[in-house]
């Protein structure tokens, strides 16, 4: 089973999310990436956002962790507490970008994010809303 680390990145009331389109599918999923043998997924998803996204980030630890039985992958998420530098993409995203296979780093809204339905995996996009209900708003309720 492979294993994916990705960053919660939240500023201004907005989320970074990474944009695909592939084979005329949109879809959005959270930066990151592959965990390599040698690295903790801490240290992964430091590597990742600094290739993918161009920026240093300060990981606040962990918001979720599972296993995606369906796809196959273990997948760690975590709240970025701090980042330096602008969100720029680069790394293997920008050189593999074609007519049929596109990325775009954009950041979303709260209440954009919480109606996604285009937004992988939908774990990950709950427990954001959740954290954002709890955390800026008071709200305890369910996603």
């Amino acid at each position: 089973m492979d294993k994916r680390a990705a960053a919660i990145i939240i500023r201004d009331g907005k989320i970074l999310l990474m944009r695909r389109v592939k084979g005329g599918h949109e879809y959005f999923t959270f930066p990151g990436g592959r965990i390599e043998e040698y690295e903790t997924a801490e240290e992964a998803v430091i590597r990742e956002l600094k290739e993918e996204a161009n920026i240093t980030i300060v990981p606040a630890g962990v918001l979720l962790h599972f296993e995606n039985i369906p796809m196959e992958i273990e997948e760690s998420f975590f709240l970025v507490a701090d980042f330096s530098g602008e969100p720029v993409l680069g790394g293997p995203e920008k050189e593999h970008m074609n007519e049929q296979n596109q990325y775009e780093l954009v950041w979303k809204r709260f209440d954009e994010v919480a109606q996604m339905g285009n937004l992988y995996p939908d774990e990950a996009r709950r427990a954001v809303v959740k954290l954002i209900r709890e955390r800026y708003f008071g709200d305890k309720r369910n996603s």
